[in-house]
C-alpha cells in the first residue's frame, strides 16, 4: 500500500497582539491558571488563551507583549461610582457626619457643577480606575451630563454604563432621607418619566465602549410608580436597574416608615427584587429580608469603604460576606471620592475580606480568591455584562491587566493570587487593555496627556469652589 502523505502543520492564525510570558488567572469556568501563559487578541476580541507555547506557536502578530512572569487577569469591574464628584476630593473634611454633608456642603457642590466639571472629573476618575486595574464602571446615576461622562470615558478608552440624571421624587418624608434640592435636577415624577430610559440610545451599536443602563437615585427617595416604571423600563430593554439602597440606618427607616413594614420587603412586593437588579451598598438587612434577597439572584455592590469612612455600620453590621457564602452575586464599587477617597476596587476587595474575618471572627469566611470572584465575574453579572468581560476567555472582549513582579511586596514568588490582594495591590499595575486596545502602558494613560488631565481637573476645581463661596481650610494649616 502507498505511504500516505504527512499532514502539513496548520499555518498559524494571525492576530493583532498577543500578551505572553504571563502568570495568567484566566477566571474561566475551570479557574485555570498557567505559570507561563498567553492571551491573543484580534480586533476587540480574545482569539486564544493557554500555554505560551501553545499560542505563541498557533498565532502570530505584529506585537507580542512579554509580561515577563507578572500577573495577568481579567480588568476589575466597578459596580458602583459617582464619577461626577472627583472634583470634590478631600475637601470637606474626614469628620463631618453623612447627615451634615448631604443637605449642606454635597448640595451646594453639585449644584456649582456644569457639564465640563463632569467631563474633568470624569477624565481623573477614569484614569484612577484604569491605573488601578477596573476596565469597566457602572455609574451611579448621579450625573448632570451623561454625555459628559461618555465622552471622557470614551477618551480614556474605559468601559462603562451610564444613566438617566438624578432619577428621584419623593421628598419631605419627616425625619427621613430626602432627594436633595438640586436645581437642575429637581424631585419630581414627570421629569423623571420623562428622562427615563434616555441612556439606552447608546445600546444601539453593539460595540460601543459606553452604554445606558436603568439607574434611579433609591435610598428613600423613589416613589413606588418610579420603582415600577423603572424597573419595566430595563426589563423591557434586556439592561440592569440601578439604584442606591438600605446604606444606613436612616434610609432604610425610611422606606420602613413610607411603607409600613420593612424596606427590602416592600421592594419584593412590588416586584423589585429580581435577578436584573444591583443595588449599591445594602448595610442595612433584617433578618426577614434575608430569604427574599437570596431567592431573588439580584446583586449587591458592597462598597467597604464607603461604609468604614463614614462609620455607618455597614462592615460590623452588614451581611455582605454571609450572603455570598449563600450563594448571593456580591460585587464591588468605590463608591465616590468624597466618600471612599481612591477609586482603587482591589482596595475594595482586601477591605472585603479583613472585615469579613474581622467580625466574623473566621479565617475563611472570605479568601483573596472570593475578592478576585467579586472584583472580575461577580463584577460583570452585576453589571449586565458576563457573555462580554469578567474573564479570559475565547470570544470575551480583551480587556485585562499586566502586572509587575519586579516590586518587593511581590516576593517571594509563592502564590502571586494572595499576593495581589493581600500585597502587591494596585501598586504593580502596568499595562491595561480595555476591547483590545492598550489604555495604560507603563502607567501612564494612552488616551489624553496626563499632565493635561491634571490641569483640567485643577482648574474646574477652582471654577465649582468659586461657584460655591468655599475655601478649603485643613486642620494642620500650613505656615506659608
Amino acid at each position: 500500500m502507498p505511504m500516505k502523505e504527512p499532514t502539513a502543520p496548520r499555518p498559524p492564525e494571525t492576530a493583532d497582539l498577543i500578551v505572553a510570558h504571563a502568570y495568567l488567572v484566566t477566571m474561566d469556568p475551570e479557574r485555570r491558571v498557567f505559570s507561563d501563559g498567553a492571551v491573543a487578541i484580534r480586533g476587540r476580541r480574545i482569539v486564544g488563551v493557554g500555554a505560551s507555547a501553545e499560542i505563541l506557536s498557533e498565532f502570530t502578530a505584529p506585537r507580542v507583549l512579554d509580561a515577563r512572569g507578572g500577573v495577568v487577569h481579567p480588568g476589575f469591574v466597578e459596580c458602583h461610582t459617582h464619577v461626577t464628584y472627583h472634583l470634590a476630593r478631600g475637601a470637606f473634611g474626614d469628620t463631618i457626619s453623612y447627615a451634615e454633608l448631604g443637605p449642606t456642603t454635597e448640595l451646594d457642590f453639585v449644584n456649582a457643577l456644569t457639564d465640563e466639571d463632569e467631563y474633568a472629573s470624569t477624565l481623573l476618575a477614569c484614569w484612577e480606575m484604569i491605573s488601578n486595574g477596573a476596565t469597566c464602571f457602572v455609574e451611579a446615576g448621579t450625573a448632570y451630563s451623561p454625555d459628559a461622562v461618555a465622552e471622557a470615558a470614551q477618551t480614556l478608552g474605559m468601559r462603562g454604563l451610564v444613566g438617566d440624571p438624578f432619577l428621584w421624587d419623593a421628598e419631605d418624608t419627616p425625619g427621613g432621607f430626602n432627594a436633595y434640592r438640586l436645581e437642575r435636577a429637581p424631585a419630581d415624577t414627570d421629569r423623571c418619566m420623562r428622562l427615563l430610559g434616555g441612556q439606552l440610545h447608546r445600546n444601539s451599536d453593539p460595540d460601543a465602549l459606553v452604554r445606558g443602563h436603568i439607574a434611579i437615585a433609591g435610598m428613600g427617595t423613589a416613589t413606588d410608580e418610579l420603582e415600577r416604571a423603572a424597573k419595566a423600563a430595563a426589563d423591557s430593554a434586556g439592561v440592569i436597574l440601578n439604584q442606591h439602597q438600605s446604606y444606613y440606618a436612616v434610609d432604610a427607616g425610611t422606606d420602613d416608615r413610607r411603607h409600613g413594614q420593612l424596606a427590602l420587603l416592600h421592594l419584593d412586593e412590588i416586584g423589585l427584587l429580581d435577578r436584573n437588579c444591583l443595588f449599591a451598598h445594602v448595610n442595612v438587612i433584617r433578618d426577614p429580608e434575608v430569604d427574599p434577597l437570596l431567592s431573588s439572584g439580584l446583586s449587591i455592590a458592597w462598597c467597604p469603604a464607603g461604609s468604614m469612612l463614614w462609620g455607618v455600620g455597614g462592615t460590623f453590621r452588614g451581611r455582605h460576606a454571609e450572603l455570598y457564602r449563600r450563594g448571593m452575586n456580591i460585587a464591588l464599587g468605590s463608591d465616590s471620592a468624597n466618600w471612599a477617597n481612591r477609586f482603587d476596587l482591589g482596595l475594595q476587595a482586601y477591605l472585603a475580606v479583613l472585615s469579613a474575618r474581622e467580625t466574623s471572627g473566621t479565617r475563611t469566611i472570605l479568601t483573596a480568591e472570593d475578592a478576585l470572584t467579586m472584583a472580575t465575574l461577580n463584577g460583570a453579572r452585576a453589571a449586565g455584562l458576563e457573555h462580554e468581560i469578567g474573564s479570559l476567555e475565547i470570544g470575551k472582549r480583551a480587556d485585562l491587566v499586566i502586572r509587575r513582579n519586579d516590586v518587593p511586596e511581590a516576593f517571594p514568588l509563592t502564590d502571586p493570587v494572595l499576593q495581589l490582594v493581600y500585597s502587591t495591590g494596585s501598586k504593580t499595575v502596568n499595562t491595561v487593555l480595555i476591547d483590545g486596545r492598550i489604555v495604560l502602558e507603563d502607567r501612564v494613560p494612552t488616551g489624553m496627556d496626563p499632565d493635561r488631565i491634571l490641569e483640567t481637573t485643577q482648574s474646574a476645581t477652582g471654577r465649582v469652589f468659586r461657584q460655591m463661596g468655599f475655601t478649603y481650610e485643613p486642620r494642620w494649616k500650613p505656615l506659608n
